[in-house]
């Protein structure tokens, strides 16, 4: 039981010691900022939600925080709004509901997926800059990063990917992503200690994506080279540029 309990407290050490890694190699957060946090009810939202909060009680820099659900009227699916409400006053964080109304079939794109991920992103950036927020907080990780950027190079024929920071609006408003240096195993092994609740619920239009074949094969890869994930995050800023072409294929 003593050991059981020595591992949980290293692995909630060790995702708390990788978000200030990466807060403090990115200069994600500065004294000072007013921080809106995304949450949607996965595990990352609230594993992320989590940590900013918990730094607030022990380091020396100084930031505000408030978390964010966004909800659609016509929404095929439904979050438990109290239960993200009082997790949220728990870590005594603010906490605001934003309902938008949106045509998922509208007449310029009719794929359901992209109409509502693009609205919901654009409800955050809108309640950001309304209300006063300098950064805007994601709970986008390593994994994440990394099948964006295998992604846009296998079926966008480009590469990019998921910056831990990105200055939005002229500098007026900031992307940031606490969680860049955290797997999604590691994030799966703090919430499940914390025995967070995910209240994300798959939407009747979700289908089996690009992204989930590109998942598997990044599995795949860890599968025989244990590096391989690290590796490919790392190649990002590690570009050889006069061993590729200069010219569009």
């Amino acid at each position: 039981m003593v050991g059981h309990k020595s591992k949980e407290n290293h692995i909630i050490r060790k995702v708390n010691q990788k978000v200030g890694k990466a807060i403090q190699k990115y200069h994600l957060i500065e004294e000072g900022d007013r921080i809106l946090v995304g949450l949607s009810g996965g595990k990352d939202s609230m594993v992320l939600l989590e940590t900013l909060a918990g730094r607030l009680k022990f380091h020396p820099l100084k930031y505000e925080l408030a978390a964010i659900h966004v909800s659609l009227k016509s929404q095929p699916y439904s979050v438990d709004l109290e239960y993200l409400k009082s997790f949220a006053q728990s870590l005594e964080v603010q906490f605001i509901h934003k309902i938008i109304d949106v045509d998922l079939f509208d007449q310029k794109n009719n794929n359901p997926c992209f109409v509502c991920s693009w609205n919901r992103r654009k409800a955050l950036f809108e309640t950001a800059q309304e209300s006063g927020f300098n950064k805007l907080s994601l709970g986008h990780h390593l994994d994440d990063a990394i099948e964006t950027l295998l992604m846009n190079m296998v079926f966008q024929a480009s590469i990019g990917s998921m910056p831990p920071l990105l200055k939005m609006f002229e500098g007026k408003l900031s992307v940031i992503r606490p969680l860049m240096l955290l797997s999604e195993n590691e994030i799966k092994e703090f919430a499940a200690i914390r025995r967070f609740k995910n209240e994300i619920k798959l939407c009747r239009f979700e289908k089996e994506s690009k992204r989930k074949d590109i998942k598997n094969l990044i599995f795949q890869l860890v599968e025989l080279y244990p590096n391989a994930r690290t590796n490919i995050y790392a190649s990002m800023t590690n570009i050889l540029e006069e061993y590729l072409p200069e010219e569009k294929y």
